[in-house]
């Protein structure tokens, strides 16, 4: 399988490698496809915060996702698994606050479309500071979340049915999460670190098109599979006139991701 499965800044693909996903039982599904889902899911990389009427702040977003699942298929598979013990991700990040302390923010990476390898993912969220709203000391919101993730590739297959020969095969996931949460930051001279703590949920669709058989629990081209658990997220932002540079350590569902931000805020 020629395996793109990365999308640089510039939707230029800088992540290759070659894999297989076949045999899978329904526990490998489940926490494969919820790595991937982790991987998408919404980050803005942002504090939950509000300064002044109206903002609005613009960059890019950037990291990697924990998915020790993934790397031990490959290696079942018989493949080096050292490149798919992470899973980067990154994207285009808006954010922008309103009155009455209320925000939304809004993440995507442009679709990738080639001959072997299909990618798409749209993140949103909305929340209010009611911490600022209320005038207190300390800037508290809650907040929900959304992402909506497309992926697909081309591999090949030995299936048994039609006498041990390869096979192609399309795999495609669909993956949907919703994160709710509850946080706090405090803004120190030039520094705003933050605190999120929720519950999260990720449901996925994983189909596979052709002759081949990946799940080793059932015949059918087509699986559903969920996967819930508690959100954390511990981060920091830098304000350095417009530029705002952040990080943030989060873990969702047992999943582990890092993510980086730098913006421009106005």
């Amino acid at each position: 399988m020629k395996h793109l499965f990365w999308l640089a800044l510039f939707a230029l693909p800088a992540f290759a490698g070659d894999v297989a996903l076949d045999d899978l039982s329904k526990d490998d599904l489940e926490k494969v496809s919820n790595e991937i889902a982790v991987n998408f899911s919404h980050t803005a990389v942002a504090a939950p915060s509000t300064s002044g009427l109206w903002g609005i702040e613009v960059g890019l977003i950037g990291g990697t996702t924990a998915s020790p699942k993934l790397k031990d298929l490959v290696e079942d598979a018989g493949e080096d698994g050292s490149d798919f013990k992470r899973l980067p991700h990154a994207g285009l990040m808006a954010r922008a606050h309103f009155p009455m302390d209320l925000f939304a923010e809004l993440t995507f990476i442009p679709s990738v479309d080639s001959s072997d390898f299909e990618l798409s993912n749209r993140t949103f969220a909305l929340g209010w500071n009611f911490g600022g709203f209320f005038s207190w000391p300390l800037d508290v919101a809650i907040g929900a979340q959304m992402s909506n993730s497309k992926l697909s590739f081309d591999q090949v297959l030995n299936n048994a049915s039609t006498g041990n020969t390869d096979v192609d095969t399309t795999v495609k996931f669909d993956s949907k999460t919703t994160t709710l949460w509850l946080g706090a930051s405090k803004t120190f001279l030039l520094v705003t670190p933050y605190i999120k703590a929720g519950v999260f949920k990720s449901e996925s669709d994983v189909e596979v098109t052709g002759t081949g058989d990946i799940f080793n629990y059932s015949s059918n081209q087509k699986e559903s599979v969920s996967s819930s658990g508690g959100f954390g997220a511990l981060g920091v932002n830098v304000n350095l006139l417009i530029v705002r540079l952040g990080l943030e350590a989060s873990r969702a569902a047992e999943v582990g991701r890092v993510s980086a931000k730098l913006s421009l805020a106005f």
